[in-house]
């Protein structure tokens, strides 16, 4: 039996913090992102065009290059092909690894360049005739429909010669078929906010009242039955291996550093942890609790073993179903560039700062995380530090691995109490 070759890792990346925020142990094989309006998350904090080379050089220029991938997947209209072409022509002379395209001008554009191009979701590419055709006509990779189960996606995989396949395993889901929705430019009564634009607003998360007007009866009040849970397949990813499925995606161009690190870190090591014979119910358990401390509606597993029922659907809680939240810390005053030391000032109160814990600093242009290697007050070491109800701001020096900037922001992860 030939090996199975290793799934390429897809992250999600909106911005320059996220893209600057991946670990060295947490690494993705590509990420995703969009260029302003042109992709399908218009709304998230994205590129400029004239960022695409920077892009794609920071890419080469980690220890182990990743790929870069431009989502240019939106429903276009006469009035956007200039800009279209403008934008697929820049990232070619950017050397972009490949286009995600779900309109057919993109894919002409693509293919009279000789850009690589894989064919979104978008496109609910559902059954082996429509996969062979954009295999024939030279996608380099097919994102499946998420509405297949695995064994459908197997099929597919197995009959196709050349092009690879790509599935989601992770993020959240939308209730329409491949996210094709119409509710949202229906509610805000404008195709301005569409979903096939990249600006949905989501009303399928909100709080809904449902008659049955044929017998009168109130089926849902005040429920969110539209609000799907999150996908989450890290517990299956070696049935996804061994269907051999070419790449993993990680949905989240909406979402913040800490989500994308933890979500790419988890499936990092699930991945290697398969292929070097580890993959364990421990480490599932471990992945699980982690990926349950990020942003997440509640985690259940698509379409991959069956349709999903009522039980997937988050009818409850609104938005974030962690636990655990960004508490603001305080903020930098000064750095020593010898010692490697900064001058930090506690602000909020009742949040403990502790050495060896990880910190989030973040400024408007950045968003990296650092540990605190020492603590300090007054020259003395220190194990942990707490602003208390009654105490004004603390001065603290703390010993960190990096440089610092003035008025960076310092965040900590912290649990709920109500939570617990």
């Amino acid at each position: 039996m030939t090996p199975l070759n290793k799934p390429e890792l897809l992250a999600p990346v909106q911005n320059w913090n996220v893209l600057r925020s991946f670990s060295a142990k947490g690494l993705p094989d590509a990420i995703y992102f969009g260029i302003d309006d042109f992709n399908m998350r218009a709304r998230a904090k994205n590129f400029k065009i004239s960022d695409l080379q920077e892009i794609v050089n920071f890419c080469n220029n980690k220890i182990v290059s990743i790929k870069a991938y431009l989502a240019t997947n939106i429903l276009i209209y006469n009035s956007d092909l200039a800009e279209l072409e403008r934008i697929i022509l820049e990232a070619k002379d950017a050397n972009i690894d490949g286009i995600i395209v779900s309109d057919f001008a993109a894919i002409k554009i693509a293919m009279e360049n000789h850009i690589p191009f894989h064919i979104s979701t978008q496109m609910n590419i559902s059954n082996i005739e429509s996969a062979r055709f954009f295999e024939g006509i030279g996608a380099q990779r097919i994102v499946l429909a998420r509405e297949l189960s695995l064994i459908q996606i197997r099929k597919i995989k197995n009959q196709l010669k050349r092009c690879d396949v790509e599935c989601f395993v992770h993020g959240a889901m939308c209730t329409s078929i491949s996210g094709r929705c119409y509710l949202s430019a229906t509610i805000c009564d404008s195709e301005h906010f569409s979903a096939n634009r990249g600006r949905c607003v989501q009303p399928c998360r909100r709080n809904w009242r449902v008659i049955d007007d044929e017998n009168h009866e109130l089926v849902y009040d005040g429920q969110r039955f539209l609000s799907s849970k999150d996908l989450c397949m890290i517990e299956y990813l070696p049935q996804l291996i061994n269907s051999g499925i070419d790449a993993f995606k990680i949905e989240g161009r909406m979402k913040d550093p800490v989500y994308v690190r933890e979500v790419t870190s988890c499936y990092r090591e699930a991945i290697e942890s398969h292929f070097e014979g580890s993959f364990n119910r421990d480490k599932v358990k471990d992945w699980l609790k982690r990926l349950s401390q990020v942003f997440n509606r509640g985690f259940h597993t698509g379409f991959y073993f069956q349709k999903p029922t009522i039980e997937n659907v988050q009818l409850l809680e609104e938005g974030n179903a962690s636990p655990y939240k960004k508490k603001y810390v305080g903020k930098v005053i000064s750095f020593n560039e010898s010692s490697k030391t900064a001058n930090i000032l506690i602000e909020n109160k009742n949040v403990p700062l502790t050495r060896g814990c990880e910190i989030i600093l973040q400024s408007n242009d950045t968003f990296r995380f650092e540990t605190v290697k020492k603590m300090f007050i007054g020259g003395e070491k220190i194990i942990s530090v707490v602003r208390n109800d009654s105490d004004a701001p603390i001065k603290v020096n703390i010993r960190l691995c990096e440089k610092v900037n003035p008025e960076e922001r310092i965040y900590i992860l912290f649990k709920n109490e109500k939570t617990t």
